[in-house]
């Protein structure tokens, strides 16, 4: 499968620089019986070890209080920290790919944009990232 790079903008955005082209996925999020009801744009990211997700989301997929997750303290970029709590039992599914991905997914009050780290990438046999052509390929 591949995708294109996004341009979208975040939050904080300055109209007055262009957008930067992103390895953005479009993706649905599954919980035991209910799924987003439309995708949410998750970066694709090599340097994060796992899934992270807004907070919000945990409950538009059945998860009540997302703080009664497993605590793992986390820090990111410029040595931000963030308590993040993971649940097991969740899955991904990718726009146009017909099979979903079981997977554990931390969630977050200090996260803003869906992040899909290298524990998301072990469910396929290589990840490609093109900068050139702006575009980003899964093999199965």
């Amino acid at each position: 499968m591949k995708f294109s790079y996004q341009k979208l903008p975040f939050e904080g955005f300055d109209t007055r620089q262009p957008l930067i082209a992103r390895p953005i996925l479009p993706v649905y999020l599954h919980g035991k019986n209910h799924r987003t009801p439309s995708p949410y744009y998750a970066l694709l990211d090599s340097g994060a070890d796992k899934i992270l997700m807004p907070a919000e989301l945990a409950e538009v997929v059945g998860i009540k209080d997302f703080t009664k997750g497993r605590l793992e303290p986390t820090v990111g970029i410029a040595n931000q920290r963030a308590d993040v709590y993971y649940h097991d039992n969740l899955s991904i599914e990718i726009v146009g790919h017909s099979k979903k991905l079981s997977i554990s997914i931390g969630f977050s009050d200090k996260i803003f944009l869906p992040i899909l780290g290298r524990s998301f990438f072990i469910h396929f046999k290589s990840v490609i990232f093109s900068e050139r052509k702006e575009e980003i390929e899964l093999k199965d």
